[in-house]
């Protein structure tokens, strides 16, 4: 299998992992009662896009999953994923999902594969134009690794 037939085979995967494109604020309190944040940055545009907003990871019983906040706004572009990056490389083998919506709450869920503390931000990645549209930066604790 080719790396380009792999990564389109990821994608339809990955589309799956979203749990919820966008849910009220009350719905959001009542899925993470017990959860517990891991990392809180805010994302910053890159590549000249106008990008902003909260963002979380959380843990879950012993699910991760990817928060974008009320706040979350992205000026759009043509095919964003949402993936991870190490020292301001974006790796194409941590896409985790395709951005749903340019705007608003959203939740993501990591795929049990996938260790986070092996990267220190949450990048949007134009997958079209192969170009970040977006970074918020972290740095990950110890127990912060996916099982």
């Amino acid at each position: 299998m080719t790396l380009k037939s792999w990564s389109v085979c990821w994608g339809v995967a990955i589309s799956s992992v979203l749990l919820f494109p966008s849910i009220s604020r009350a719905d959001v309190v009542a899925f993470l009662n017990g959860a517990t944040v891991i990392e809180s940055t805010s994302f910053k545009g890159e590549s000249d896009h106008t990008v902003s907003g909260k963002v979380d990871i959380v843990k879950k019983d012993e699910v991760y999953y990817v928060v974008l906040g009320e706040d979350f706004s992205f000026d759009g572009a043509p095919d964003p994923r949402l993936g991870f990056s190490q020292e301001d490389i974006f790796l194409p083998m941590s896409v985790f999902s395709s951005l749903n919506l340019d705007s608003g709450q959203q939740i993501y869920r990591l795929p049990a594969t996938l260790t986070i503390n092996n990267y220190d931000e949450i990048t949007i990645w134009c997958e079209k134009f192969r170009v970040p549209l977006a970074e918020a930066k972290f740095e990950v604790r110890e127990e912060a690794q996916s099982p």
